[in-house]
Protein backbone atom coordinates (compact mmCIF):
# COMPACT_ATOMS: atom_id res chain seq x y z
CA UNK A 1 0.00 0.00 0.00
CA UNK A 2 2.90 2.26 0.85
CA UNK A 3 4.29 1.98 -3.12
CA UNK A 4 0.96 2.82 -4.04
CA UNK A 5 1.15 6.06 -2.68
CA UNK A 6 3.80 7.10 -3.52
CA UNK A 7 3.69 5.93 -7.10
CA UNK A 8 0.25 8.29 -6.91
CA UNK A 9 1.85 10.44 -5.35
CA UNK A 10 4.78 10.79 -8.45
CA UNK A 11 2.75 10.56 -10.86
CA UNK A 12 0.56 13.78 -9.41
CA UNK A 13 3.56 15.62 -8.96
CA UNK A 14 4.48 15.02 -12.55
CA UNK A 15 1.32 15.77 -13.91
CA UNK A 16 1.13 18.74 -11.47
CA UNK A 17 4.33 20.35 -11.58
CA UNK A 18 5.82 21.13 -15.64
CA UNK A 19 9.37 21.75 -15.52
CA UNK A 20 10.47 24.73 -17.23
CA UNK A 21 11.77 23.38 -20.81
CA UNK A 22 15.19 24.85 -21.17
CA UNK A 23 16.39 25.72 -24.99
CA UNK A 24 19.65 26.78 -26.08
CA UNK A 25 19.45 30.41 -27.35
CA UNK A 26 21.27 29.33 -30.61
CA UNK A 27 18.15 27.55 -31.53
CA UNK A 28 15.81 30.29 -31.57
CA UNK A 29 16.65 31.10 -35.37
CA UNK A 30 15.62 27.56 -35.96
CA UNK A 31 12.20 28.55 -34.33
CA UNK A 32 11.92 31.92 -36.20
CA UNK A 33 12.71 30.32 -39.86
CA UNK A 34 10.16 27.49 -39.32
CA UNK A 35 8.18 29.37 -37.50
CA UNK A 36 7.03 26.51 -34.66
CA UNK A 37 5.35 27.79 -32.24
CA UNK A 38 7.49 28.18 -28.59
CA UNK A 39 5.50 26.83 -25.25
CA UNK A 40 4.67 29.19 -22.97
CA UNK A 41 7.50 29.17 -19.71
CA UNK A 42 10.38 28.06 -22.22
CA UNK A 43 13.21 29.57 -21.32
CA UNK A 44 15.60 30.15 -24.14
CA UNK A 45 18.86 29.95 -22.44
CA UNK A 46 22.71 31.02 -22.90
CA UNK A 47 23.74 27.67 -22.00
CA UNK A 48 26.90 27.40 -24.09
CA UNK A 49 27.76 30.98 -23.42
CA UNK A 50 28.02 32.33 -26.83
CA UNK A 51 26.85 35.95 -25.84
CA UNK A 52 29.32 36.27 -23.13
CA UNK A 53 32.11 37.32 -25.58
CA UNK A 54 30.45 40.74 -26.13
CA UNK A 55 29.78 41.78 -22.70
CA UNK A 56 31.47 44.89 -21.29
CA UNK A 57 32.56 48.41 -22.95
CA UNK A 58 33.29 49.02 -26.29
CA UNK A 59 34.64 52.37 -27.80
CA UNK A 60 35.74 53.49 -31.27
CA UNK A 61 35.77 55.95 -33.70
CA UNK A 62 33.83 56.36 -36.46
CA UNK A 63 33.15 59.38 -39.34
CA UNK A 64 34.57 62.13 -36.55
CA UNK A 65 32.63 60.99 -33.76
CA UNK A 66 33.53 58.70 -30.50
CA UNK A 67 31.65 55.60 -29.56
CA UNK A 68 31.21 53.87 -26.35
CA UNK A 69 28.61 50.60 -26.28
CA UNK A 70 28.08 49.93 -22.86
CA UNK A 71 27.00 45.84 -23.35
CA UNK A 72 24.83 43.57 -20.65
CA UNK A 73 22.92 39.83 -20.71
CA UNK A 74 19.87 39.90 -19.49
CA UNK A 75 16.82 37.37 -19.20
CA UNK A 76 13.42 39.00 -20.61
CA UNK A 77 10.04 37.44 -21.22
CA UNK A 78 9.00 37.45 -24.42
CA UNK A 79 4.98 36.72 -24.72
CA UNK A 80 5.55 33.97 -21.85
CA UNK A 81 8.91 32.75 -23.31
CA UNK A 82 11.91 33.93 -21.36
CA UNK A 83 15.04 34.42 -23.94
CA UNK A 84 18.38 35.69 -22.31
CA UNK A 85 19.21 38.82 -24.85
CA UNK A 86 22.39 41.45 -24.69
CA UNK A 87 21.00 44.91 -24.28
CA UNK A 88 23.45 47.71 -25.21
CA UNK A 89 23.35 51.48 -23.95
CA UNK A 90 25.51 53.92 -25.98
CA UNK A 91 27.23 57.40 -25.31
CA UNK A 92 27.48 59.32 -29.26
CA UNK A 93 29.93 61.83 -28.83
CA UNK A 94 31.84 64.41 -30.78
CA UNK A 95 35.62 64.78 -31.55
CA UNK A 96 35.60 67.31 -29.69
CA UNK A 97 33.56 66.42 -26.66
CA UNK A 98 29.86 67.39 -27.45
CA UNK A 99 27.17 64.81 -26.69
CA UNK A 100 25.41 63.51 -29.45
CA UNK A 101 23.05 61.13 -28.01
CA UNK A 102 23.35 59.45 -24.24
CA UNK A 103 21.16 55.99 -23.55
CA UNK A 104 23.75 54.55 -20.52
CA UNK A 105 21.47 55.75 -17.53
CA UNK A 106 17.90 54.73 -19.57
CA UNK A 107 16.22 51.95 -18.09
CA UNK A 108 15.93 48.56 -19.60
CA UNK A 109 12.46 48.72 -21.19
CA UNK A 110 13.16 52.10 -22.70
CA UNK A 111 12.98 51.65 -26.78
CA UNK A 112 16.58 53.57 -27.10
CA UNK A 113 18.07 50.51 -25.53
CA UNK A 114 19.35 48.49 -28.03
CA UNK A 115 17.92 44.97 -27.68
CA UNK A 116 19.03 42.01 -28.65
CA UNK A 117 17.20 39.63 -31.08
CA UNK A 118 19.10 36.87 -32.71
CA UNK A 119 22.11 34.96 -33.45
CA UNK A 120 23.12 34.20 -37.03
CA UNK A 121 22.63 30.63 -38.32
CA UNK A 122 26.51 30.47 -38.23
CA UNK A 123 26.86 32.24 -34.76
CA UNK A 124 29.08 34.57 -36.66
CA UNK A 125 27.09 37.43 -35.91
CA UNK A 126 24.22 38.41 -33.17
CA UNK A 127 21.60 40.53 -34.45
CA UNK A 128 20.44 43.71 -32.28
CA UNK A 129 17.24 45.81 -32.83
CA UNK A 130 17.19 49.48 -32.99
CA UNK A 131 14.91 52.30 -32.30
CA UNK A 132 16.11 56.17 -32.89
CA UNK A 133 14.91 59.06 -31.34
CA UNK A 134 13.53 59.70 -35.04
CA UNK A 135 12.00 55.95 -35.78
CA UNK A 136 9.43 56.98 -37.56
CA UNK A 137 11.39 59.03 -40.37
CA UNK A 138 14.17 55.88 -40.56
CA UNK A 139 16.11 56.11 -37.76
CA UNK A 140 16.30 52.73 -36.69
CA UNK A 141 17.26 49.13 -37.99
CA UNK A 142 19.12 45.80 -37.23
CA UNK A 143 22.43 46.49 -35.76
CA UNK A 144 24.79 43.64 -36.43
CA UNK A 145 27.62 42.89 -34.12
CA UNK A 146 30.27 39.95 -34.64
CA UNK A 147 33.60 39.77 -32.72
CA UNK A 148 36.99 39.36 -34.10
CA UNK A 149 38.56 36.15 -33.24
CA UNK A 150 42.10 37.21 -34.31
CA UNK A 151 42.07 39.70 -31.46
CA UNK A 152 41.19 37.01 -29.06
CA UNK A 153 37.85 39.01 -29.28
CA UNK A 154 39.40 41.81 -28.06
CA UNK A 155 37.56 43.58 -31.05
CA UNK A 156 34.05 43.96 -32.32
CA UNK A 157 32.96 45.02 -35.73
CA UNK A 158 29.04 46.77 -35.33
CA UNK A 159 27.07 48.14 -38.14
CA UNK A 160 23.38 49.22 -38.80
CA UNK A 161 21.03 48.38 -41.85
CA UNK A 162 18.36 50.50 -41.71
CA UNK A 163 14.82 49.92 -41.62
CA UNK A 164 14.11 52.39 -44.80
CA UNK A 165 11.38 50.35 -46.69
CA UNK A 166 8.03 51.59 -44.85
CA UNK A 167 8.62 55.08 -44.33
CA UNK A 168 5.18 57.22 -45.16
CA UNK A 169 6.88 60.13 -47.40
CA UNK A 170 4.15 62.28 -46.51
CA UNK A 171 5.07 62.53 -42.95
CA UNK A 172 8.90 62.32 -43.59
CA UNK A 173 9.93 63.49 -47.17
CA UNK A 174 13.69 63.13 -45.93
CA UNK A 175 15.11 60.73 -44.21
CA UNK A 176 16.17 61.38 -40.35
CA UNK A 177 20.30 61.17 -40.37
CA UNK A 178 21.64 57.99 -38.66
CA UNK A 179 23.00 58.41 -35.58
CA UNK A 180 24.73 54.68 -35.67
CA UNK A 181 26.87 53.18 -38.27
CA UNK A 182 25.67 52.05 -41.74
CA UNK A 183 29.05 50.82 -42.64
CA UNK A 184 31.21 48.41 -40.64
CA UNK A 185 33.30 50.04 -37.48
CA UNK A 186 36.01 48.25 -35.18
CA UNK A 187 35.60 48.62 -31.41
CA UNK A 188 38.10 47.70 -28.82
CA UNK A 189 36.94 45.88 -25.74
CA UNK A 190 37.53 48.23 -22.35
Amino acid sequence: MKKLIIAVSLTMITLCCKAQEIIPLEKLIEFRDSQTDIADGTYLKDVNGLLNKYLGTWKGTYNNKNYTFIVTKTKLDVLGVFVDKLLVRYLITTTTGLVLEDTRTLTDTNLLVIEGDYLSNDKKYYVLNYFGKNTTCGQSGEVFISTITSSGNKQMKLFLAPYQDLIDRSVCPTLATQILPTKSMILTKQ
